[in-house]
């Protein structure tokens, strides 16, 4: 069966990058954006729900039965909970939420809803929460590049160190881990981190095989 997920768009750049890694990992997406944010879009292969005042009616007359993920990342905290229990009453199983606010992270806890609250680290719990796959190499100037990868359980990078990893490279190497910024030498690579390294492209591109 064909896996679709559901973002609600986050008026900043997490709603577009969210929806090409759910791309990339197999899903359909959908997103529910305005017109004019809609055109942030474009340039991934997503199905746009253009968002009225009339929201409610735009969400409840929506397709949830092929939906597997339903995330809800924009900056109106209430928004994204009136939208997160819908699309939980209509069996989507795995329903996610970003909040500023830590009562209404608890309310969405009792109701079944995953909430991150956004001090943390909102794309890398994303990922990780989802067990989905991320790797990005951006070319910066001439062979000097920068390259973003969740580290998967499955990674050659767990149990090296930054130390390890900037000898064989000749980059730079940090970790975000818990919503900290890790650049110790001596820090071993775990699961779940988010490592980014900007250094000689051809070394970097190694890295992701």
């Amino acid at each position: 069966m064909v896996k679709e997920a559901l973002i609600l768009d986050s008026n900043d750049d997490l709603g577009p990058q969210l929806a090409r890694v759910l791309v990339e990992n197999g899903y359909i997406v959908r997103v529910l954006a305005t017109p004019e944010r809609g055109k942030a879009y474009e340039r991934e292969p997503v199905y746009i729900h253009n968002l009225t005042e009339n929201y409610e009616k735009i969400i409840r007359e929506l397709d949830f039965s092929r939906v597997e993920i339903a995330i809800f990342p924009s900056p109106n905290d209430m928004f994204n909970l009136t939208f997160a229990k819908v699309a939980k009453s209509q069996g989507v199983p795995i329903v996610v939420i970003t909040t500023r606010s830590d009562a209404i992270a608890t309310t969405a806890e009792e109701e079944g809803i995953i909430a991150i609250v956004t001090y943390h680290c909102v794309l890398s719990r994303l990922f990780r929460l989802l067990n989905l796959k991320f790797v990005r190499l951006l070319q910066i100037r001439g062979d000097v590049a920068m390259l973003e990868i969740l580290v998967t359980s499955d990674s050659k990078l767990l149990g090296k160190t930054i130390g390890e990893i900037e000898e064989d490279t000749g980059a730079k190497v940090a970790v975000i881990r818990d919503g900290e910024f890790v650049v110790a030498k001596d820090a071993e690579i775990q699961e779940g981190d988010y490592l980014i390294a900007i250094g000689p492209r051809a070394y970097l591109q190694e890295l992701t095989e």
